[in-house]
């Protein structure tokens, strides 16, 4: 509970952070379907230093924010070099867990027609998301049934980044999460359908989806998602042999929103934790 009042104390000074936000990149805006939910914002680099894309899927608990609310993430990347896309979805209570992963994935594919359209090459994708949108990134990567289903081709990805996301849904999650999960989906639906813990069931040891690295950041002080569940995701993969980084924030910004978006403000030298980010990121890429 004291992380969870933390996290509450937090709002009020991130809220400054993005008043006083100057925007230096207009994003271009492409709809999707007939939702105006759901759409994506496109940040181009004014000098692309890397041959990936990113795609980042915003937090909210499934049921709140939008791109647009994120847009100091998406200057971040692209002033790092990277093409970056911010993904949008339909949220609760107006839709559930099949509608919302749905989305993410016909936007994702439609990312790429995108792409193509712009002779962008998209043979690199990096996918990252913060809280419920690390929930679903981490699906759009490792859910062997959601690539079958949507034609969706796994070789194009080249890791995955969650930041302070809900993978494992067993035991207790905590009132919080439980609260959010028993929103996420419709009465009587079997939770495990959107549990990344649970989809690792499904990979055999020469599926694609088994050599996607992933790079999971975690606080022991988050007040939303406890430690212990996403470790015993972690757990649950290396065993299976997969490429996974785990690493436990130590900066004193370490409850939930700070550490998994807010941290997108904060200055390189001086935060632990977007160091780490940028890091693994440059494990990833390939420079142009």
């Amino acid at each position: 509970m004291k992380d969870f009042i933390r996290e509450l104390q937090s709002y009020p000074r991130i809220g400054t952070k993005l008043l006083l936000h100057k925007h230096e990149i207009k994003p271009t805006k492409v709809n999707v379907g007939g939702s105006k939910e759901v759409y994506f914002l496109h940040y181009a680099p004014v000098d692309k230093k890397h041959q990936e894309v990113i795609l980042y899927i915003h937090p909210g608990g499934w049921n709140s924010k939008a791109p647009k609310d994120f847009t100091f993430i998406g200057e971040r990347l692209a002033n790092e070099g990277y093409e970056c896309f911010l993904m949008g979805y339909r949220r609760v209570p107006h839709v559930h867990y099949n509608e919302i992963i749905e989305d993410v994935c016909i936007e994702y594919k439609a990312i790429l027609q995108y792409l193509k359209s712009k002779g962008i090459p998209a043979n690199r994708v990096i996918v990252m998301g913060s809280s419920a949108g690390a929930h679903l990134g981490n699906l759009l990567v490792y859910d062997k049934e959601l690539h079958q289903k949507y034609r969706i081709g796994a070789k194009r990805f080249a890791g995955f980044i969650g930041m302070a996301g809900p993978y494992c849904f067993e035991g207790d999650p905590g009132w919080i999460l439980k609260q959010l999960l028993s929103d996420l989906f419709e009465k009587d639906q079997d939770w495990k359908e959107g549990e990344p813990y649970s989809k690792l069931d499904l990979l055999k040891p020469d599926d694609v989806e088994m050599s996607i690295p992933m790079y999971l950041i975690q606080s022991d002080h988050d007040g939303v998602v406890d430690m212990k569940q996403t470790l015993a995701y972690a757990r649950k993969a290396i065993e299976m042999n997969m490429s996974v980084t785990f690493y436990k924030v130590i900066d004193a910004h370490n409850t939930h929103t700070e550490y998994s978006t807010a941290v997108f403000f904060e200055d390189l030298a001086k935060s632990r934790t977007l160091q780490m980010i940028f890091a693994y990121l440059g494990q990833l890429t390939k420079d142009n």
